[in-house]
């Protein structure tokens, strides 16, 4: 079994994100000031004046996060995009390709 790392974009995660939450029944409003962090770029969903919900990005240079120990449960959550699984091995196949 090999595993490769698939080439995903930052607002595709988001998205994704957007998508599992909205499933889950949240409602704009409720993901509206959502903050993301991939890397050193950092992201905030909006919502527009039709109420969509939009991303939009901030300019930062450099990014730090702190994690409370108690926050973490990592048990079916993707470590790469932070989506959760019904399994932890969906969560570990979630952003890499098996083959």
């Amino acid at each position: 079994m090999q595993i490769q790392q698939t080439q995903t974009t930052s607002r595709d995660l988001i998205e994704r994100w957007i998508v599992q939450h909205v499933l889950e029944g949240r409602s704009n409003e409720e993901l509206e000031g959502t903050m993301f962090v991939y890397g050193n770029e950092a992201y905030t969903l909006e919502q527009t004046s039709q109420g969509a919900l939009s991303i939009k990005e901030h300019s930062v240079s450099k990014v730090i996060v702190f994690r409370k120990k108690e926050d973490a449960d990592p048990a079916n959550m993707c470590r790469a995009c932070g989506l959760d699984y019904s399994s932890f091995k969906e969560a570990i196949e979630c952003c890499a390709d098996v083959d």
